[in-house]
């Protein structure tokens, strides 16, 4: 409870009730068990179908089963009890849905008004859509995700594998959910957390909707393309030639890591094309706005790679850290990784019915209160009687009366000191401003590298800098640390984002900044780690997707070996550099928003009694939790879903399919749905409720293939718009697929505007435009929306303000030691 300093974990102490059987509200609930939480999980009678799923021992470890029966009246009333008693409460059911069972927020928080009531649902509770069914597929259609290219040449729409909006909703849900829990330890009051699978996906927009605003204002300068498929298929700029996916001479891809132009230089050097920065016909052809010279400097480079095998690719690595490529792993390889073994973050546990487990260990690595993911797996009602017993104990009577008037921003008197560069760790801190946060972003003078990595100055950097005051400030100098150290003193908050040892060499690392703040939450937020063997390497996204195993979890089976035709490597290299199949997904936005939890649960950690501390994301780990399916091993292990080869779906219930004039998504997994979807059929003339092979869930797997020509051939008879029309008339989730791309949905009457997810800010530069909301909705807080901001905005002010005198100042900007 509020204000109780606990002895364990950082969340001991605190109870959750996990209400849904879904993956969104199942990785929302394992952090809080992970950190010493008691998290019991209601399972439906039978068990949650999440059971017969690969990932089941890593979502459910150190999790409590109950079995309750929510129509049942007596099992109702039990769940009732549980939740006076709770501290969070997790669903992820369609709105409405936890008020007809008699267990909505609003009646329990009037005797339980310190609860956090925490919802994962598709499009949100007020939402036009609402009642959808909130599958993956069916947001991402809405959205227009799902016009992506599939890798064999197939027109039309794709489905993508790996589940990015509903492990970002989750993140997302985990970080408001922390940040709730915080606001109540000085309330006292709990609040609703709301997050969606579109907002979930909205995260992953680098700097796709300004492109598109500046595109729509000067569309004779600028043009809008999706990045993973360029004009002509060929790199059209310098980072994409950098990061640019290669096969070596054993067969073996590799993803190279070179986003800033001297890191390529210094490539081309090791790959033997040194010369051509001074051949008249070559320089700067990465850049050319010339297709044919791009494609023929591409050539020779993908050629130049294949001159060398994979080892001695990794010598010439270990001989200059400039340069670096990571490996293309698969599954459950990335536990094998040798930074994965070196940070700990590969867990083995012994179970007593699976045997041995292996799997990513916790989020985040903390120094104060340690997390433990080696919690048991629940066999079904393990925990039945004892809870059941408990909950017809009496709860304390309610002191305070909840409220869903929001009245402050949850971090308002909360100030977080930024020393990061580039997407990931500063989006983190975006998201921490929206919520009332000030943050300080610390740039060097000529400014964060983001800024400058689109053709067009400060677009790329708009997404990560709402919010912020920019401070420019030279910190290789010692008046540029003391100005950082100043600015430490009265903050709660480091964020650092640099490569593994540097922030040590600087004189900036926890040790000497917890001196002289030891209330100090210090987090290190990195590709890899803060030291081992890959600390010290380059981590920019397109690297960790790779050696994480993200790509080929998305664009499925991708050939490699020696006989590769050099047409064959650049198409594969360009599908692999857009980390799949999907316009958007990057793994930057989920290491930012686990970045994001990281710093809200110190945050939290702190006010509950554990003091200052220094804690640790990677990106690396981070994008293991959002594959765990894939990524953990146990004998027995069920496969993951995949999509199939011509990624049109999973299985012939949850798949695209070709109507009269478009396409639909198709989802109906359930056996409620499969009866409705008979239903709907049958009126069209086809019959499918009694067919032989379809009468169980069991059977219809089993007969997939004959499923899927018969829904093919039936799908043709109408138009996208009608079969929507019919089946969401009959609860089946089937929509037609917005042919996006996703982030039009900004567009003035697209989704998101239609979902009230949208709202116009004032940049120093682009001046009136539209950004999201915040992310994560909290009920009982205000959100504060604000632009991004430039380099050096903001620097004297905020020198003003930790005490420096006008001369002083003046003294500091003439020395080059600031910049504004």
């Amino acid at each position: 409870m509020p204000g109780v300093a606990v002895s364990k974990g950082a969340l001991s102490g605190i109870t959750v009730i996990d209400l849904s059987t879904t993956i969104a509200s199942a990785y929302t609930s394992l952090l809080f068990a992970d950190f010493g939480a008691e998290v019991i999980q209601i399972e439906p009678p039978g068990g949650s179908l999440l059971r017969d799923q690969a990932g089941w021992p890593f979502w459910s470890r150190g999790k409590r089963s109950v079995v309750l029966d929510l129509k049942c009246d007596k099992d109702q009333r039990i769940a009732r009890d549980l939740l006076l008693s709770a501290d969070v409460v997790c669903e992820s059911f369609r709105p409405g849905v936890a008020e007809e069972l008699g267990l909505g927020y609003e009646s329990l928080s009037r005797s339980n008004p310190g609860l956090i009531w925490t919802s994962v649902t598709g499009f949100g509770p007020t939402s036009p859509l609402a009642q959808l069914r909130g599958y993956e597929a069916i947001v991402l259609a809405k959205l227009g995700a799902l016009s992506g290219r599939s890798p064999t040449g197939r027109s039309g729409p794709v489905m993508p594998s790996a589940l990015t909006a509903t492990f970002s909703a989750a993140l997302l849900a985990t970080h408001g959910t922390l940040i709730a829990l915080y606001e109540r330890e000085s309330s006292g009051l709990g609040q609703r957390v709301s997050s969606t699978l579109l907002q979930g996906f909205l995260s992953h927009d680098s700097w796709s909707w300004m492109l598109r605003t500046l595109s729509q204002r000067y569309p004779e300068a600028f043009t809008e393309h999706q990045s993973f498929d360029p004009p002509g298929g060929v790199p059209p700029n310098v980072m994409m030639f950098g990061l640019m996916a290669g096969l070596s001479k054993d067969g073996r891809w590799m993803q190279f890591a070179h986003a800033q132009p001297k890191q390529f230089d210094v490539f081309l050097r090791a790959a033997g094309l040194g010369w051509t920065r001074s051949d008249p016909r070559w320089m700067g052809a990465e850049n050319s706005p010339d297709i044919s010279t791009r494609e023929r400097f591409w050539e020779m480079i993908l050629t130049a790679v294949r001159e060398l095998t994979f080892e001695e690719w990794q010598q010439r690595f270990d001989a200059d850290p400039t340069i670096f490529a990571e490996l293309f792993r698969r599954g459950a390889e990335i536990l094998d990784h040798p930074q994965m073994i070196h940070n700990g973050h590969t867990l083995v546990v012994d179970d007593p019915e699976l045997g041995t487990i292996r799997e990513p260990g916790v989020l985040v690595t903390m120094s104060g209160s340690p997390g433990c993911g080696a919690g048991p797996i629940p066999s079904l009602d393990e925990h039945g009687p004892e809870v059941r017993a408990r909950a017809h104990v009496e709860p304390p009577a309610a002191a305070l009366a909840a409220t869903d008037f929001p009245t402050s921003a949850a971090l308002a008197n909360v100030t977080v000191i930024e020393l990061g560069t580039f997407f990931a760790g500063p989006f983190s801190t975006a998201l921490l401003a929206d919520l009332g946060a000030r943050v300080i972003k610390i740039e060097p003078l000529e400014g964060d590298p983001m800024r400058n990595i689109m053709g067009f100055p400060e677009l790329s950097a708009v997404r990560v800098t709402q919010g912020k005051e920019s401070i420019a400030v030279d910190i290789q100098t010692v008046d540029g640390r003391a100005i950082v150290e100043r600015l430490v003193r009265d903050a709660d908050m480091v964020l650092q984002t640099f490569r593994g040892g540097v922030a040590r060499k600087l004189g900036l690392d926890h040790e000497r900044l917890m001196e002289i703040n030891p209330d100090l939450i210090y987090h290190y937020a990195q590709g890899y780690g803060i030291d081992g063997p890959y600390a010290g390497r380059p981590a920019y996204a397109p690297v960790i997707a790779a050696g994480s195993g993200f790509v080929y979890r998305n664009i499925g089976s991708m050939p490699d070996g020696t006989d590769l035709t050099l047409d064959q490597v650049k198409h594969w290299g360009i599908r692999a550099h857009g980390m799949g199949v999907v316009v958007g997904v990057s793994v930057d936005h989920f290491a930012g928003l686990g970045v994001a939890v990281a710093l809200s649960l110190g945050l939290l950690a702190r006010a509950r009694g554990f003091g200052g501390q220094h804690t640790m994301t990677s990106m690396l780990q981070t994008t293991a939790h959002m594959m765990s399916d894939d990524v953990i091993e146990y004998a027995g292990r069920p496969p993951a879903p995949v999509t199939d080869p011509e990624f049109m779906g999973m299985n012939a219930l949850y798949r695209l399919y070709a109507t009269a004039d478009s396409w639909v998504v198709l989802c109906g997994v359930s056996n409620a749905e499969w009866v409705s979807l008979c239903t709907v059929l049958a009126a069209t003339g086809v019959h499918l409720v009694d067919h032989p092979s379809f009468r169980t869930r069991e059977s219809r797997l089993e007969h997939d293939a004959e499923l899927v020509r018969v829904l093919e051939s039936s799908m043709l008879k109408k138009s996208a718009a009608e079969w929507e029309e019919l089946f969401t008339a009959a609860d089946v989730a089937c929509v037609e697929v917005d042919p996006g791309p996703p982030h039009a949905a900004m567009d003035e009457g697209g989704l998101a505007h239609q979902l009230g997810m949208v709202a116009t800010v004032e940049h120093p530069m682009f001046e009136r435009h539209y950004r999201t909301t915040a992310l994560v909705n909290l009920s009982r807080s205000l959100e504060v929306l604000k632009p991004g901001c430039l380099n050096g905005q903001h620097t004297d002010a905020v020198l003003r303000g930790i005490g420096f005198a006008e001369a002083e100042i003046a003294r500091l900007h003439a020395s080059h030691v600031v910049g504004r």
